[in-house]
Order: C-alpha cells, then structure tokens, then sequence
C-alpha cells in the first residue's frame, strides 16, 4: 500500500516537471505582448516587431503614437514557473523602455 502511494506522488510530480518543461518551447501571441505593453505604457500599441525568444524571456519592440520601446517578459520555463508557483494568481508583466534610452536594465513598470 506505502509503494502505491509513492508510486502516485513520483507520477504526479513526474507530470508537473514535463508540463513546466513543455512550457519553455512557448512563444506568447502577438495579441498577448501587444495587451502587456498597454498596460505597461498606458497608451494603445500600433504593432508588435521583431520578436525574439531564448529559453526564459521573449524580447520584442512595440511601436505606439509617442514612439518606439524595446520591451521584454518572462515567457518559457521561467513563465510556466511564476504560474505554477503561484497557482496562477501571478501573471507576467512586460518591461518597456524607450528605444536609445541609456541606463541598461529595463525597470519594471510600478503601479
């Protein structure tokens, strides 16, 4: 009965790692990136260019009426982490910066 029961708890996390695993070949929607970096910018987004993804964050550059922004988030393993996490209360959020703007790292956005 005890093996039973270990069985099932090594199969259950077993399918929990492969589901975060299979998250990392996840690219997020052009819709989705255009609706973080509304929320990000606080203006409408005209489109969405040069996406690009590694293994924990997608990077891309959205254009608006006031100018361009380079922007990233967390996407693939690292996204799949945050929800699983936190039991999907948290989600990602895009940081944006002006295009040109010195200073780095990009500073997330504070409400």
């Amino acid at each position: 009965m005890k093996l039973q029961v270990s069985f099932t708890r090594l199969t259950l996390l077993g399918a929990l790692m492969i589901g975060v695993a299979g998250c990392s070949n996840i690219k997020p929607s052009e819709d989705h990136l255009k609706t973080l970096s509304e929320t990000n910018l606080g203006e409408p987004v005209k489109h969405i260019s040069n996406v690009r993804s590694d293994s924990m964050q997608t990077y891309y550059v959205a254009t608006t009426a006031s100018g361009v922004y380079n922007c990233q988030v967390p996407s693939g393993a690292s996204g799949g982490i945050m929800a699983v996490g936190s039991f999907g209360l948290m989600k990602p959020s895009a940081l944006c910066q002006a295009k040109g703007a010195k200073g780095g790292q990009l500073t997330p956005f504070m409400q």
